[in-house]
């Protein structure tokens, strides 16, 4: 059931979903000299509810099966490790943390739009990324120790939607350079978008 906190979050918080993980790992991964490494320590952390092998263990150290019917459903899965953008809050502070966020494509859109340029061009919006230094070392404080690189992908992938989707809700044929160009198939960035943008309350709150 859903925490009223979630409910009545000011700041949108919009997903729940249950995460199985290797437990015995946590320490190691807090302990990733390198901050820059500490995100993708944590992601590797998280199981992949779908894998046999993790079922099979899952059910061994008791976990009940819907607990891990609702992990294959979890919206926080898709969005941490299927699609990769959501990103943990400081992790150089090692506490592991459990909430995630998705960092905001607006900043960019918005510059886009002042210059009075296409903010669904794929192009633009990439083009603006990659010069926009201030929001995005910003975003990088927030989520990736100062990374970039991390954010970098994760606004071009939101971006890749934003563009991507715009063709398929015209009726134009879709462009699958687009999401090639992020390391995504056509299928996936729909899927991507079907959980980001339209996801029924069932959907988000797993």
């Amino acid at each position: 059931i859903p925490t009223v906190c979630s409910e009545t979050c000011v700041g949108r918080l919009r997903y729940i979903g249950l995460m199985l993980y290797d437990a015995d790992r946590v320490l190691e991964a807090a302990a990733t000299e390198n901050d820059h490494d500490l995100y993708e320590a944590q992601r590797s952390v998280f199981l992949d509810p779908n894998d046999p092998t993790v079922q099979a263990e899952a059910e061994r150290a008791g976990i009940p099966a819907d607990w891990i019917e609702a992990a294959k459903k979890s919206p926080v899965y898709a969005l941490i490790n299927r699609f990769k953008v959501a990103l943990p809050l400081h992790p150089e502070y090692r506490t592991m943390p459990m909430v995630w966020y998705i960092p905001p494509l607006s900043p960019v859109v918005d510059v886009i739009k002042d210059t009075g340029y296409d903010a669904e061009d794929v192009d633009n919006l990439f083009g603006a990324i990659d010069t926009l230094r201030i929001p995005v070392e910003y975003l990088a404080n927030l989520f990736t120790a100062g990374d970039v690189a991390h954010v970098n992908t994760v606004l071009k992938k939101l971006a890749a939607m934003r563009s991507y989707m715009r063709d398929v809700n015209l009726g134009r044929d879709p462009r699958d350079e687009i999401p090639a160009a992020v390391g995504m198939e056509g299928e996936d960035m729909y899927e991507m978008f079907r959980l980001v943008a339209l996801a029924r309350y069932e959907e988000r709150y797993v």
